[in-house]
């Protein structure tokens, strides 16, 4: 959340989190210190402050969900859990009808024989639709719904579905096989990840998620296992069968053990997370020769609650989950993710529960209930890990101590501040943790002597766009003049990976196991319509994968520097991880700070304020992870904003914390002076009058090439001797109607060799693109996307300092004011500010001196 800013100026991070902690449910706590347990990962334990940090935070009450909102939107330490849960109405809720399949809203899917399932239970359908809505006239009015609801998780999809955004639980891969089990008539789902490699396979745990829980560790875990995930039977893409007799300890078992048999696991490292843990104690016990490794994280043995408070609990809980549902599924939620800034994951928890309904979780909670697997875990011969964070509310840390002392010889990885579910929150460590413990190393492997290991700077540029990769190779350029030695790899995906390759440059071959940062961007936008900032929180699953990458690169060759162009996954996880960081580490950005769109959206600015606190908190308490932040422009080009109420300015923290070394140009405006030169080599007539038409990058632009088509045949009678060119860019087909004087290209190289010699552009809103034809002193009109905060805050300031805010909102750009606006423009006088040229020499010569190392000496 965060804090005002002398609170972060003046005191160290570790009391900012454990102010959080106590503030979290409005009480003072004290910080449990676990008992120290030899761990299998010494590294990866000890967590340093960081870790003492967290612990502190979150070591709080059991209390989730019971406080009024006090009204307070502040996102200030401790507002986040202030906004607990309205007293719910407790008028009686729909009863008895039958509970369709959950895979009614989705494409039909391959089941374990091969065969697709055509026909759905139809007749299981209209029941239990009829029972959701009576009682979303319930649970779905406002009063009824807790605070954080609105103010985090926002609009919800009908309660008891899984959202059709959720049809496959991962963004960034797709399965190898995908099928179900059919267990007595129930359809269990599961998908097998990755081709080859050992099996790793995840049991299903308390149906209040399901496996879309594990978007930050499958997809890069697949790279190197193939792995089986499944929804358990009650949520996910499984069935929910109805009554208690559906749902038992040992049918989860049996839906498990089944799982394994459709997708062929014969020998299988098991993970068990939370009440999983008994899952694989118990299988690891009957099966030993099929069992080869055993991860049990946030577990438990028993669930006889023999303990008098721990019965009182399972009444409390049970009494929840039956008479307040979404309150219930709040303080749960509360409970599971208490470490600070888990605002997402938080988010994603509400939806996974979302997608079943009390009913069905009331039995499967009951149907965990009474039952133990001590006798199971002193049976297990296998190498078997047990992590548990020693702040987790949901289940005592003491819990996974008992089956760390039960299975002979188990190692034990505590997580100090760390909550219940490290898959989520931890994902970095918890990936790496399971890849070390249950894979084996390479066949072979060669080390380089430290006298004969080349000089080697890799280079991170973010591949949404060309912009970033243009600048990052000006500067590149630029340091190789300052040091010659100095080999240059890339660490990018396409578009930005194509262009690098045209330029002759060398893109590392480990980038082709990357996840596309463009598609995802692609994927989330609308009609010349992108939020910004929901584009980059919904990009978790990505940014987890994408490091992970990152890091066996890093492990596994020797570079001198890295730099990274808002390369947000390894500037993020450095922080979250900062032991992994093995060189000087050089981050570059244009802008600095998430800001809301709409000032009366308390949900966005609210989210945008936890996502600047965060990252203001990470700066404060490790400064040292970057050896240099470079602001690609000039402090007026920083927004005079708060990051969020009680948080610092942005330009006044920018200030102190970052270098700026002003505009980075891909080129010298002096060498595309001679217009008649340029058009000339480019096959542009003087007679003449040319418009070029371009949107970046990626895809999302069609709409904008759309518009700009419609416009061309009013344009076209006003200027007879007007031609228009729509370059689509690398990701985009674009189909039109022939127009005379209008032609499409998919792509330009170097597109501003083009730019320099136009008589008008039409572009989105992009930086890059703006102010090269700021530099080049090019009439033209920007569009920027809706909802984008960089595009329409941040590039707008920036351009109305150099005199050239020629922004045209979309929502009015009828064919016929753009075509207006567009010959208006074309014949305006240009009364730019120039544009520095230095830029890029300015941030290699920072680079130059971090890798050099000579400050101190001064």
């Amino acid at each position: 959340m965060g804090a005002s800013p002398g609170f972060l100026r003046g005191r160290p991070r570790l009391r900012l989190r454990a102010s959080a902690g106590r503030a979290l449910f409005g009480q003072p706590v004290e910080r449990r210190t676990a008992r120290a347990v030899p761990s299998a990962y010494p590294g990866l334990e000890g967590r340093g402050a960081r870790g003492g940090a967290r612990g502190a935070a979150n070591a709080c009450a059991a209390a989730a969900g019971r406080i009024r909102c006090r009204g307070d939107r502040h996102a200030h330490l401790g507002v986040l859990a202030r906004h607990g849960v309205r007293t719910p109405d407790r008028r009686r809720r729909g009863e008895g009808a039958a509970r369709a399949c959950a895979r009614r809203d989705r494409p039909h899917a391959v089941s374990a024989r091969g065969e697709r399932d055509l026909a759905p239970r139809r007749g299981e359908r209209h029941g239990h639709q009829a029972r959701w809505r009576a009682q979303k006239e319930v649970t779905m009015e406002g009063k009824a719904l807790p605070e954080r609801f609105r103010q985090i998780a926002g609009p919800l999809p009908d309660p008891g579905t899984l959202a059709p955004e959720a049809r496959r639980p991962y963004e960034s891969i797709a399965p190898v096989r995908e099928g179900f089990f059919d267990n007595d008539g129930v359809k269990i789902w599961y998908g097998v990840w990755g081709e080859r490699g050992p099996w790793l396979a995840f049991a299903p745990s308390f149906q209040m998620v399901h496996s879309q829980m594990l978007k930050g560790v499958v997809p890069w875990l697949s790279q190197h296992f193939r792995v089986i995930t499944t929804d358990g039977r009650g949520n996910g893409r499984s069935d929910r069968p109805v009554g208690q007799q559906a749902y038992d300890f040992g049918l989860y078992y049996r839906d498990f053990v089944g799982v394994l048999d459709a997708a062929g696991a014969d020998r299988v490292a098991l993970v068990g997370i939370s009440a999983a843990a008994m899952t694989v104690l118990r299988l690891a016990a009957e099966q030993p020769a099929r069992v080869t490794h055993l991860i049990a994280c946030g577990g438990f043995a028993e669930t006889l609650a023999a303990d008098p408070q721990i019965a009182d609990r399972v009444r409390t809980e049970a009494a929840g989950i039956r008479d307040d549902w979404p309150g219930y599924v709040d303080g749960f939620m509360s409970r599971l993710f208490n470490e600070p800034h888990s605002t997402k994951a938080y988010e994603d928890g509400v939806r996974y529960a979302w997608a079943s309904d009390a009913d069905t979780i009331g039995w499967a909670f009951r149907g965990w209930r009474g039952h133990d697997v001590r006798e199971h875990a002193r049976r297990v011969t296998c190498p078997t890990l047990v992590i548990h964070g020693d702040a987790d509310l949901r289940v005592p840390w003491k819990k996974g101590e008992a089956i760390h002392e039960l299975v002979p010889g188990s190692r034990m990885l505590t997580v100090e501040g760390g909550g219940h579910v490290q898959a989520v929150r931890d994902p970095v460590m918890f990936s790496s943790a399971v890849c070390d413990f249950v894979g084996a190393g390479p066949a072979r492997r060669t080390w380089v002597r430290g006298m004969a290991r080349p000089r080697r700077a890799l280079f991170v540029s973010s591949p949404i766009g060309l912009g970033h990769v243009q600048r990052d190779l000006a500067i590149a350029r630029e340091l190789r003049k300052l040091q010659p030695d100095l080999q240059v790899d890339w660490f990018t995906v396409d578009p930005a990976a194509g262009y690098l390759e045209r330029e002759g440059e060398r893109v590392h071959p480990i980038c082709g196991r990357l996840a596309n940062e463009s598609r995802h961007f692609e994927h989330v936008a609308g009609e010349h319509d992108l939020s910004a900032f929901f584009a980059l929180r919904s990009m978790d699953e990505i940014m987890a994968r994408n490091f992970m990458v990152f890091l066996e690169l890093m492990r596994s060759e020797h570079f001198d520097i890295v730099v990274g162009d808002e390369a947000w996954d390894v500037d993020y996880h450095y922080h979250e991880n900062p032991e992994l960081k093995r060189q000087p580490f050089v981050f570059l950005t244009d802008f600095v700070g998430c800001l809301p769109m709409d000032a009366d959206d308390e949900r966005e600015s609210f989210l945008c304020a936890d996502r600047n606190a965060d990252d203001i908190e990470h700066v404060e308490r490790y400064p040292y992870l970057r050896d240099a932040a470079l602001f690609v422009g000039n402090p007026d080009d920083v927004p005079d904003r708060p990051f969020g109420p009680e948080l610092p300015g942005i330009r006044e923290w920018t200030d102190r914390n970052f270098c700026y070394c002003g505009y980075a140009l891909p080129f010298d405006p002096a060498s595309l002076a001679d217009t008649d030169r340029l058009r000339a080599r480019h096959g542009y007539r003087r007679d003449e009058r040319i418009a070029i038409a371009s949107v970046g990058g990626t895809a999302v632009g069609g709409h904008l090439l759309r518009r700009i088509a419609d416009a061309f045949p009013r344009m076209k009678r006003e200027l007879p001797e007007l031609r228009m060119i729509l370059v689509a860019g690398p990701r985009l087909a674009v189909e039109l109607p022939p127009h005379d004087g209008l032609e499409i290209r998919p792509y330009v190289h170097n597109l501003y060799e083009h730019l320099a010699c136009c008589d008008l552009a039409l572009v989105q809103g992009g930086l890059s693109t703006c102010m090269e034809l700021v530099a080049t002193r090019r009439p033209f009109l920007s569009f920027p996307l809706q909802r984008h905060f960089e595009q329409c805050i941040h590039v707008r300031q920036r351009l109305a300092n150099y005199g050239a805010d020629n922004a045209v909102d979309y929502r009015d750009a009828t064919p016929a004011l753009l075509a207006d606006r567009a010959l208006a423009a074309m014949h305006a006088p240009v009364r730019y500010r120039p544009v520095e040229s230095d830029g890029a020499a300015r941030a290699a010569l920072r680079i130059a001196r971090v890798l050099e190392n000579r400050d101190w000496a001064r």
